[in-house]
């Protein structure tokens, strides 16, 4: 090989070199024991080969000299997206062995917790995501990770209550969190900022958490909204005894309309099924003409009824004898 030639091999290796370092820079790896071998680009996803060598430690069990062993098989650690692709690092982690115990022991880098196969900077846009109005499983697709590790995340975050205000205007209702459980939550009527999420909805779980408030401060609670679920009418007289208890209207107009509906099949079940009677209360029961004639819904247009041959106005479909008093 001529003068020339070795300058250019030189002179390539060093361009090489610098690449593979601005990569390294680039994936926001700070670990310098860690040398980028290839970066291999496939349609879709980005595949980074590297290989953590470190010179050797004491031994941790004996404290004597370790010596270079091999390297382990290559750990398939996700990285945050690049070039608008998921990122995989294949890191080769250096191996060395106890002359004395002979035990063997695995090189460790700060961008990987121990025993772990997720990076450090993936955690942290997780918990940076969980901040923001998206699902679990969106988060875990988005970053391709598993839902489990989002899950895990999210556990790991620690919720300070503030025991010593309550609002004035509290709302109490329930949701299913898991199948057949029904979970309580409240909330801040006027800011709609959430006060607690309990694993259930029972009396001693509600009570016992209330009862961290001191009683100065429940007693400033104004008013409490909820729906008709009666157990909680008595136990917030109990934990508030000055508050005002308020049902919401959705859940009264729910419970009116399903008495309605129960009537309408009583009645329609009275006449033949081929009458126009029957025809009638089958086929046009709405229970949004009783929500209009509660004052829920404004809209009265005319409706013409086929088979009835006759037109009416919405608010007339309910008899007066039902208008909200």
């Amino acid at each position: 090989m001529t003068y020339n030639e070795k300058r250019l091999t030189n002179s390539l290796e060093r361009v090489h070199m610098e690449q593979l370092k601005n990569t390294t820079d680039l994936l926001g790896l700070e670990d310098k024991n860690i040398k980028i071998l290839s970066v291999l680009k496939y349609q879709t996803h980005l595949v980074v080969q590297a290989k953590l060598d470190s010179p050797a430690p004491p031994c941790p069990h004996c404290q004597g000299k370790m010596i270079k062993y091999d390297f382990q098989k290559a750990s398939k650690i996700p990285l945050l997206d690049c070039q608008g692709l998921p990122t995989v690092l294949h890191l080769k982690k250096r191996r060395f062995q106890c002359k004395n115990c002979l035990k063997v022991v695995v090189s460790q880098t700060s961008i990987v917790k121990k025993n772990c196969q997720i990076s450090n900077m993936v955690r942290q846009k997780i918990a940076q995501l969980l901040l923001e109005k998206q699902s679990m499983t969106e988060i875990a697709h988005r970053l391709a990770v598993s839902t489990s590790t989002v899950i895990r995340k999210l556990r790991e975050f620690k919720f300070e209550t503030d025991w010593t205000k309550l609002p004035k205007v509290m709302s109490w209702d329930e949701y299913s969190f898991k199948k057949s459980k029904m979970s309580f939550i409240a909330q801040d009527f006027e800011s709609k900022s959430i006060l607690a999420i309990l694993d259930g909805r029972t009396h001693a779980v509600i009570r016992n958490h209330f009862q961290r408030y001191q009683r100065e401060v429940r007693e400033l609670v104004e008013v409490i909204t909820m729906d008709m679920y009666s157990p909680y009418y008595r136990l917030a007289k109990q934990l508030f005894p000055k508050a005002k208890i308020v049902l919401d209207r959705f859940h009264i107009v729910q419970h009116l309309s399903r008495a309605m509906n129960r009537v309408r099949i009583q009645i329609m079940n009275q006449f033949d099924r081929k009458s126009l009677e029957y025809r009638a209360l089958k086929r046009f029961w709405n229970p949004r003409f009783f929500v209009s004639r509660l004052g829920l819904n404004q809209s009265t247009g005319l409706i013409y009824y086929t088979r009835i041959a006759s037109s009416s106005v919405r608010n007339d479909s309910i008899s007066p004898r039902f208008e909200c008093t």
